[in-house]
């Protein structure tokens, strides 16, 4: 796989636990979940810079419970301070990351826990450089006039969406108008009215960011052709060019299919094996790795791509 030009970006992951408390649920790492936050911290410093994490005081519990903590340039526990009227943590399950970056400026990338780097990006190839296209269709989409607070919005989003599993924001303009209007549109804002519960955040997250780039005459792009289509639930576009790995819709098989989790997870441990060796010894340390670690280990060295 050719590298991208490469660019010193730093970033920032999210972990925010409100929405699983607010639910009366403790949140806890999957085993997979443990291994990708480990692979997108590595993969992200070898070919873009330093990674960041806000979280609030259970995550960061939890994170140094589990030996990640270290992993980050800095640790900020400031989602603890995100009020339910603001953001509500169930309807906007991913708000905390909006939050995460109103508190940075560009350059900037925000970064999902579960997504790493096969190869570097070409960060600078637009004002605003995204995951992926979606299309705007189906339940998370509906009709801009089905969705409560589309009139807090100023102007028309595109009729596409970007997944923002990864996003890089390289102007300031961008990234605070955007973290402004999502902000505004949150806020007290959590009736869904008969939309799917995912319709806000996804508007949100996801169509706001471009409708704020266009509003300001910016550019954006997607880091891989490929495109979803949520209703079918299918890709179109060469789906094998993506220089990261992203678990995301795996996430639904990978809980109901315990051979398949084993699976993963050995493949997830081999990537550490073959790049980042040394974080072998972070990962055996878990009971719910080491099994998987030790099979790794009995193979041998890995190497090649």
């Amino acid at each position: 796989m050719n590298s991208s030009p490469v660019a010193e970006v730093p970033a920032f992951h999210t972990l925010w636990t409100a929405p699983s408390r607010a639910r009366g649920v403790a949140y806890e790492f999957t085993p997979w979940e443990v291994v990708t936050a480990v692979l997108s911290v590595r993969s992200w410093q070898r070919f873009h810079g330093p990674v960041r994490l806000y979280t609030d005081d259970a995550g960061a519990h939890q994170l140094d419970r589990l030996g990640l903590l270290d992993l980050y340039a800095d640790v900020s526990t400031d989602l603890d301070d995100v009020t339910p009227y603001d953001v509500d943590p169930v309807v906007y399950y991913t708000g905390g990351k909006l939050v995460a970056l109103a508190a940075e400026r560009a350059p900037v990338a925000m970064l999902d826990l579960d997504l790493f780097l096969l190869s570097s990006v070409d960060t600078t190839c637009a004002d605003f450089v995204f995951a992926h296209v979606e299309r705007a269709t189906g339940d998370i989409y509906p009709p801009l006039e089905r969705l409560p607070g589309t009139d807090r919005v100023a102007g028309t989003p595109p009729d596409l969406a970007a997944n923002t599993a990864l996003a890089v924001f390289n102007n300031e303009r961008h990234r605070a108008a955007f973290t402004t209007a999502a902000r505004t549109f949150m806020r007290g804002n959590a009736d869904p009215a008969g939309c799917a519960p995912v319709a806000l955040p996804a508007f949100c997250e996801q169509r706001l960011v471009l409708c704020e780039a266009e509003r300001l005459g910016l550019s954006y792009a997607p880091v891989t052709p490929a495109v979803w289509d949520p209703r079918e639930r299918a890709w179109s576009g060469d789906t094998r060019r993506a220089p990261f790995h992203h678990t995301w819709i795996r996430k639904r098989l990978l809980a109901r299919d315990p051979l398949r989790q084993a699976r993963y997870v050995r493949r997830l441990v081999t990537e550490v094996a073959r790049n980042w060796p040394a974080d072998l010894d972070r990962l055996t340390a878990l009971a719910s790795l080491a099994p998987a670690v030790a099979e790794v280990r009995s193979r041998g060295p890995v190497s090649g791509p």
